[in-house]
């Protein structure tokens, strides 16, 4: 048998537990628990029975109630954000960047679709992949240009960490490409205007140290003590290494059931292994050199299925822009970064559904910012 065969076959079911899950659960019953607590949940309001429930009430309280100013009570003092196209530490900024997304999507609403997690021991937490699902009308100026006053819909990851009642680190990854596009505004036209925004002086820098570790292939810094389930860590090594950075994609069928379904930025789906090998082909294809690191892994139980597992990864990709599309042709040949976020979903030890996400849009604008940088340091000379 295959080694990379038997490794899929391998992925024994997780300890069972009754940590909140949210697969076709109500609303009114995520916000009011009636179960006895799963976690201890050493520092946090007693309230929260488990790290789930943490993560959907407050991510509730903030978005859905409109109660920004509570970021202050869940988010600590000091908080680094990182985004692929912004940086922050301070929860001021925190409030600062929430009323801004509501003041142009005023109406956004949260669909929580999943919270997979990790327990980082007691002196560090707890660690949250969040997957939403938002809906929402551009009714006023944002990041992507003037308001259109169309609704569009929009797939986010927040992955968190949690300690005694905060958030005190957080990587946040939004579809942005695929709302502008329901908002009826080209890409590249977003993503020139979120160029023009001014960065946090520590985003370039954390930017440029990305580039250089994941060319590297270094770990992120981001390491933490508790184990991960050695065949879990071991399939989502293989599968971005088999992937995207050997390109071997005749092995796609080691990792995908036949009929899996795939979410991809921009809005492209796909249903079986040759369309989801399409998909990632044709995006690899405008950075043909890319390479990818797999910096975080949690895993958690489906449900009561003894054979299906939620995976989230967080990773990150770099490599030489070689775009063949006529409007990002100036770029070609400059450095591409990506900051992303999957979720998937295993079936006796394969993927059935993926959700990838990342920000297409904050790609591009680095794309742009570098290019504007390098010419007006030439014309300066």
């Amino acid at each position: 048998m295959n080694h990379k065969t038997a490794l899929t076959n391998n992925i024994m079911p997780l300890p069972q537990s009754n940590v909140t899950q949210l697969y076709w659960k109500n609303l009114p019953a995520l916000l009011n628990p009636t179960a006895p607590k799963s976690q201890t949940l050493e520092g946090f309001d007693n309230e929260f029975i488990d790290i789930v429930d943490y993560i959907i009430r407050i991510t509730h309280r903030i978005w859905e109630q409109k109660n920004v100013g509570l970021c202050n009570n869940y988010y600590a003092e000091y908080c680094p954000v990182h985004t692929l196209g912004a940086y922050a530490d301070a929860v001021s900024s925190v409030v600062t960047g929430t009323l801004q997304t509501i003041s142009a999507f005023p109406d956004r609403s949260l669909i929580g679709e999943n919270v997979i997690w990790r327990d980082l021991g007691p002196d560090q937490g707890y660690y949250s992949s969040h997957r939403i699902t938002s809906i929402m009308t551009n009714k006023g100026l944002s990041e992507f240009g003037e308001a259109t006053h169309k609704t569009g819909r929009v797939t986010t990851i927040a992955d968190c960490v949690c300690f005694e009642n905060k958030i005190v680190y957080e990587w946040l990854v939004r579809d942005n490409s695929f709302l502008v596009k329901q908002l009826g505004i080209e890409v590249l036209d977003a993503s020139e205007h979120f160029a023009k925004i001014p960065t946090h002086p520590k985003f370039e820098e954390w930017r440029q140290a990305e580039i250089c570790r994941v060319r590297a292939q270094q770990q992120s810094e981001h390491q933490y003590k508790t184990p991960v389930d050695k065949a879990v860590l071991e399939f989502s090594s293989k599968w971005l290494d088999t992937l995207f950075n050997q390109k071997n994609f005749g092995k796609a069928n080691v990792f995908y059931h036949i009929n899996a379904k795939l979410q991809w930025p921009g809005g492209r789906q796909a249903v079986g292994i040759p369309g989801i090998k399409g998909t990632i082909i044709q995006w690899l294809a405008s950075c043909p050199d890319a390479q990818a690191t797999c910096d975080h892994v949690c895993a958690v139980p489906f449900e009561q299925e003894t054979d299906v597992v939620d995976i989230a990864i967080r990773w990150s990709l770099t490599g030489t822009f070689s775009s063949k599309d006529k409007k990002l042709s100036a770029y070609c040949g400059q450095n591409f970064f990506i900051l992303a976020a999957s979720h998937l979903r295993l079936v006796s030890g394969k993927i059935a559904q993926e959700w990838t996400v990342f920000d297409e849009v904050a790609a591009y604008a680095n794309l742009i910012r570098d290019f504007n940088s390098t010419n007006d340091n030439s014309g300066a000379k």
